[in-house]
């Protein structure tokens, strides 16, 4: 991406959530049209789908469009921007994300620490004895890191209390991709902006290849994924 690209992006003012995602190449889900490709991952794996949220985040422009939906679907849901006294993210990517939204709620900002794979409560900051919690991340493929993170936080701040509805803890995300969207979480809402079904497959078991769909990695192919939109 070259500096007149770039500055082209952070005059965009607004769209759609994916429109948003597509701008800066951080989007493309496959469609299966003749001759389309499918992506290998760094992994080596095969996928229906390809996402590159650092690709958004990078634009600030886009981040607080973003926010600002994700705040309005709250909204929908019957959760208003009083109830929140804080945003909690995981690191690291999330981190720019959730520090946006909780700017546009006017709310304190918080976010725990990756160490040794896992999400901890690294002490830094301190939460109010009885705010109400709104976590929010920018990714969401299964709620693993989710959960984790909930726990960091109670463990060290028994005081505090995660936003629920309807019995469960409410999570806000860009993109919520796991396998099967049918497929209930029994802890956690997940409000995303992109929920989409994407598949993840060995290669010798990739159905798309079966199907002569050219295995392609995204960023040097990007053309060749984005002329089947």
């Amino acid at each position: 991406m070259n500096i007149e690209r770039a500055r082209k992006i952070l005059s965009t003012e607004t769209g759609s959530p994916e429109e948003l995602m597509q701008t800066p190449d951080a989007l493309w889900i496959y469609a299966g049209k003749n001759g389309e490709p499918h992506a290998v991952l760094t992994s080596g794996k095969h996928s229906d789908g390809y996402i590159n949220t650092n690709a958004v985040l990078k634009f600030t422009n886009l981040c607080e469009i973003l926010a600002g939906q994700l705040i309005a679907a709250l909204g929908q849901r019957g959760i208003i921007m009083k109830q929140i006294d804080a945003v909690v993210s995981s690191s690291f990517a999330a981190i720019t994300f959730g520090q946006e939204v909780a700017r546009q709620l006017k709310t304190l900002f918080v976010f725990t620490e990756k160490v040794g794979g896992e999400q901890k409560w690294g002490g830094r900051f301190e939460l109010p004895a009885g705010a109400k919690i709104l976590q929010v991340e920018e990714l969401i493929t299964t709620t693993h890191t989710t959960r984790k993170v909930k726990k960091a936080v109670l463990d060290s701040n028994p005081q505090v209390e995660f936003l629920g509805i309807n019995g469960k803890t409410v999570v806000v995300t860009i993109v919520y991709r796991p396998e099967d969207l049918s497929k209930e979480d029994p802890e956690f809402e997940v409000i995303a902006l992109i929920p989409k079904e994407i598949h993840i497959w060995d290669p010798d078991k990739c159905p798309l290849c079966k199907k002569d769909s050219p295995a392609l990695k995204p960023k040097p192919n990007w053309q060749r994924f984005i002329e089947h939109r």
